[in-house]
């Protein structure tokens, strides 16, 4: 079994910690990844990185977590998140630097690699919609699973979603409980194209669409919240490892909520010294 996260792999600048960690939604994935599925399964990582400081912190990560893949090294920066943390632990996006992966596109070698893969994950947001269209046209012989965060920064969410759908199969929202109309939206979509759809509602559970129904899950409660930063990326690892074992989706939705609430009761989406 072969797994490749394709995307960002960068910093998280916990601005009022004064702390940088290795993070980005595709790092956090693959870590994840790399605890949730069979120890014999190979979890490769597909990224850009600067030649700054910063990618020193990212390649001590993917080294010592055991990561390896195609990581080409660009003259500039490393993408950073920026941070904040409020007192209840719930994280507030403040600034997202793309740096070199939002002009790099992958070449023949990786797309080589990604053809061979079983699964395929992969984000997209506005900074590297370029990235990600090379991506979503490449040849895959695995599974395709895209997150597509909350959508917030697209014109038209249930359009671009639509011109995805054929070469996707399951596709992660990080949503708010009131999006009724979008989820209804999304929900028509999925069926429409025979997809997964899961939609992750933070405290409210998630949801999985496509099906004659749609299917719920409670979250699980966590005995502290430290940091939601990453959650929804633990969830969806955790998910996907279960969907390829059984592709029962219920038991899929469960041990997602299960490894998310493990991971918001400590910096970050994965262990770090």
């Amino acid at each position: 079994m072969r797994v490749i996260c394709a995307g960002d792999c960068g910093v998280d600048r916990y601005v009022g910690l004064g702390l940088d960690r290795p993070g980005g939604i595709t790092l956090n994935v693959a870590a994840n990844a790399r605890e949730t599925f069979a120890p014999g399964d190979e979890v490769l990582v597909l990224t850009a990185l600067g030649t700054d400081a910063e990618s020193r912190l990212v390649r001590a990560a993917l080294a010592r977590l055991r990561l390896d893949g195609e990581i080409a090294e660009r003259p500039g920066r490393t993408s950073v998140q920026y941070i904040d943390l409020d007192p209840s632990g719930e994280k507030r996006f403040l600034r997202y630097e793309a740096g070199v992966l939002a002009g790099w596109r992958p070449g023949d070698r990786q797309l080589r690699l990604v053809a061979a893969a079983d699964l395929l994950v992969m984000p997209v947001y506005r900074q590297i919609h370029g990235f990600f269209e090379t991506m979503l046209s490449a040849p895959c012989g695995g599974l395709r699973a895209v997150d597509f965060l909350d959508l917030s920064d697209v014109d038209d969410p249930a359009g671009f979603v639509t011109r995805c759908a054929h070469r996707i199969d399951v596709a992660f929202f990080g949503l708010d409980a009131s999006h009724f109309a979008l989820i209804d939206d999304l929900e028509r979509i999925a069926r429409r194209h025979h997809r997964l759809f899961v939609v992750t509602l933070g405290s409210h559970g998630s949801l999985a669409l496509g099906g004659p129904e749609r299917l719920a899950c409670p979250s699980v409660a966590a005995p502290r919240v430290v940091d939601t930063t990453g959650a929804g990326d633990s969830f969806a690892a955790a998910f996907l490892a279960e969907y390829w074992r059984s592709r029962d989706v219920p038991a899929s939705l469960r041990s997602g909520a299960e490894h998310a609430a493990r991971t918001i009761q400590h910096i970050g989406a994965f262990p770090w010294p």
